[in-house]
């Protein structure tokens, strides 16, 4: 009742009030930003090291692993996300929110440019800001009417091209099947050699060697 006695003892006021509240209600309206992607603050630098002829396993082991050994003793790092393919290795650094990013780099600058453990043949790391509210994203079609296999083709000649960019921090590929090998077995021969299934698979699989092709990738945590 208090409240509806001084709205009707001031009138004028009242209706001031509500109108002020139109006012400023319709300008905060017109004037907020309507933006697919909203601005986003996430502290991180990307280290990309390409070493030429190396396979994935060789890249985890002598490239990725070093410089995750060399920047875990860095303050104010969240988490590191590493990669490793052919040729190239992406370790991603996740800082603090809140974290000088110039001290940052220049912190972490130092770190590589001490580090001495790497291979002779792998090129010097390149550290990139990453600022996801100025990423971009290429998408590429690749069609062929000659080429069999145009997955492995992409795989292994097209991708690893762009991975050797510094300022690429990934390349995904999708779509196609990569090559595969299907063995047959003849039911008469096997009985014949005296063999079974698991043989001829063991067989293949001591047969296997390391070679340069397709990659992996290895992920790590650290939390100080």
């Amino acid at each position: 009742m208090g409240l509806t006695r001084g709205v009707l003892r001031r009138p004028v006021t009242t209706v001031l009030v509500v109108l002020c509240l139109i006012v400023f209600g319709l300008t905060s309206i017109f004037s907020a930003k309507l933006e697919l992607t909203p601005e986003m603050e996430m502290p991180m630098m990307v280290i990309s090291a390409v070493y030429p002829g190396a396979s994935p396993d060789d890249v985890n082991e002598l490239v990725t692993q070093p410089i995750e050994d060399a920047i875990g003793t860095l303050n104010g790092i969240k988490g590191v996300t590493s990669s490793s393919s052919e040729n190239v290795s992406i370790v991603l650094l996740e800082y603090e929110y809140g974290m000088d990013m110039d001290k940052a780099y220049s912190d972490l600058k130092k770190k590589m440019d001490n580090l001495t453990d790497l291979p002779d043949d792998v090129d010097t790391p390149v550290i990139m800001e990453f600022n996801i509210n100025e990423a971009a994203t290429m998408t590429l079609a690749v069609n062929s009417a000659t080429t069999e296999n145009l997955y492995n083709y992409v795989e292994q000649y097209v991708s690893p091209e762009f991975e050797k960019l510094s300022s690429v921090a990934s390349v995904d590929i999708s779509g196609g099947q990569s090559e595969y090998i299907r063995v047959e077995l003849i039911p008469e021969k096997l009985d014949q050699y005296h063999l079974n299934m698991s043989a001829i698979a063991s067989s293949i699989s001591a047969a296997n060697f390391s070679y340069p092709a397709g990659s992996a990738s290895w992920e790590a945590r650290i939390f100080p």
